[in-house]
């Protein structure tokens, strides 16, 4: 069968051959350039928004300075009532120095080595001592432990650990006089005494020695506390290079 086209004909089947040509283009190269520029443009504004919360965090920067400028003041104001972390003669030095202020003459003095012990009635437990606001400002890219952001979030409560402090037992003997004086000077001088001293228990015994004389001995349990200072100025300078760098 001989089929003839008329011109007509032709010009349609050449506008319809276009046509598909035109559309399989489209779908085949022009559509898959659309959807990569459309997944560029969510990625641009994914890192733009990103890229605004980095900088939000970062004019938070000098406000996260002068916190830990602050933090660093108050703990070396709270530092102060406490001994500094050391050997036993340290702490003994420095009993036997106060016993001397008051004319109090120490015969003997044992001390066990100092251990780490608890002191959580000194403390008030915060709900969130690990999350707060400047801690996660600074965490820039996001890199803290989830436990943090869980806590933050009050989505956990903080399981807040006690506070470890070094413990001094010493025990002192020491003369009272026969009036007793020296003991009562000596309860005064510790109770008195503007570092982290507790008197435990203090007794005293008159007796008879050699020749028809009396003597007197006193004898007190003392525990200290002690910590490992922070040094302030340290942090301090830091503090200020950081800032400087910035």
């Amino acid at each position: 069968m001989n089929l003839k086209l008329s011109y007509r004909d032709k010009v349609i089947f050449i506008v319809v051959m276009v046509i598909l040509v035109l559309v399989a283009g489209f779908f085949l190269l022009i559509k898959p350039k659309f959807e990569e520029v459309d997944a560029a443009k969510r990625t641009y504004e994914t890192k733009l928004a990103e890229q605004t919360r980095v900088n939000e965090k970062i004019a938070t920067f000098e406000g996260i300075v002068k916190e830990m400028k602050a933090s660093a003041q108050e703990i070396e104001e709270k530092q102060k009532i406490f001994m500094d972390e050391g050997a036993p003669y340290v702490n003994e030095n420095y009993i036997r120095e106060a016993f001397n202020e008051i004319n109090v003459q120490v015969k003997s003095m044992q001390t066990d080595y100092t251990t780490a012990g608890k002191i959580d009635r000194y403390i008030v437990n915060p709900k969130n001592i690990l999350a707060y606001d400047a801690k996660i400002d600074a965490d820039l890219y996001n890199e803290l432990p989830q436990e943090v952001y869980d806590v933050y979030n009050k989505v956990k409560r903080e399981e807040y650990p006690y506070a470890i402090i070094g413990v001094t037992r010493m025990v002192v003997t020491f003369d009272p006089g026969l009036d007793l004086q020296g003991a009562y000077d000596a309860i005064d001088r510790i109770a008195e005494d503007e570092k982290a001293i507790i008197l435990n228990t203090i007794g005293s015994e008159v007796a008879d020695v050699s020749g028809g004389d009396t003597e007197a001995e006193a004898e007190a349990t003392i525990t200290l506390y002690s910590v490992f200072p922070l040094n302030v100025e340290e942090v301090l300078k830091e503090a200020d290079e950081i800032k400087a760098a910035k």
